[in-house]
């Protein structure tokens, strides 16, 4: 058992918009953590509602709180890393809920593993007032998980639940440049090379709201097509890497498509099954 003095110093980046109802139970979530040594950074994203006033009833010395005009979740967790200072970072939304050993059971694996870079765990998707379980996800991985993210796997990867070592001044960066998957990209410009552990605790209880990715099924299409090119362009993939991508999501977006009655769509995805030459992104990515 490590001591709350010799505890590493854990950052949690939350950012926050329009979460009014949500948000305070968040909050409460990280305080009542058993591991003790974190900071939680809160920007709120430009919130019209009453977030800010929320926030604002929290006094710990260990909430740091940003506010800035409306730039979307990539540009506020960015913020975010901006003045992270812990030895590890892991993402909370606001909507969302840390169980109270969510912190304490992952840092116990590095702690036993110091060859870990990320320690992932069980996530519950809960309904939005969280009294039931709607599924549960369990990780089921160990090892370099670079591979696994290219052809979405879900033993390793259900969205922003890794908590990862972290250097603060570490280049990597949020894209801001698209509406969908930029915790996926995060991961892939984070995962090469580095070792992935779970824990078989449960370390998350993700809200379901009603809003759904598959309601902008256009946003999502542009999102996967940056990733490929981003893929291609960063050099961390192979160019078989970077097909396969490419063919997996192409008949994600054909499905989705067809399922959103816009068959159109889901032809023209289908028969795109080859990555064409896609415009290169603007790539987030800080150089030192």
């Amino acid at each position: 058992m490590v001591s709350p003095m010799e505890e590493p110093l854990v950052s949690i980046i939350t950012p926050a918009y329009n979460d009014a109802p949500y948000i305070a139970e968040a909050i409460s979530s990280v305080l009542n953590q058993t591991w003790k040594n974190w900071e939680l950074l809160i920007v709120n994203d430009g919130s019209t509602d009453d977030t800010a006033r929320v926030i604002a009833g929290f006094d710990d010395p260990r909430i740091r709180v940003f506010h800035k005009p409306n730039g979307g979740i990539g540009s506020a967790r960015n913020l975010a890393l901006d003045h992270a200072r812990g030895a590890y970072i892991c993402g909370l939304d606001s909507d969302d809920v840390l169980p109270p050993r969510s912190i304490a059971s992952r840092m116990e694996v590095f702690l036993h593993h110091p060859d870990t870079d990320i320690v992932d765990g069980r996530v519950l998707f809960m309904n939005a007032d969280l009294t039931s379980t709607i599924r549960v996800y369990e990780p089921d991985f160990e090892g370099e998980p670079f591979n696994e993210l290219i052809h979405l796997s879900d033993k390793c990867f259900m969205g922003f639940s890794w908590l990862i070592r972290w250097e603060p001044g570490l280049p990597l960066r949020f894209t801001e440049d698209t509406s969908h998957g930029e915790d996926l990209l995060f991961y892939f410009g984070y995962a090469p090379g580095k070792y992935y552990r779970h824990t078989n605790e449960t370390v998350l209880l993700y809200r379901r709201t009603g809003s759904s990715v598959m309601s902008d099924l256009d946003g999502l299409d542009h999102a996967y097509r940056y990733m490929t090119a981003w893929l291609a362009e960063q050099g961390a993939a192979t160019k078989a890497q970077v097909k396969a991508f490419h063919r997996i999501t192409r008949s994600i977006m054909s499905r989705s498509y067809l399922k959103g009655k816009r068959p159109l769509k889901a032809l023209l995805a289908c028969m795109a099954l080859q990555p064409e030459k896609l415009p290169a992104p603007v790539v987030r990515v800080r150089r030192s």
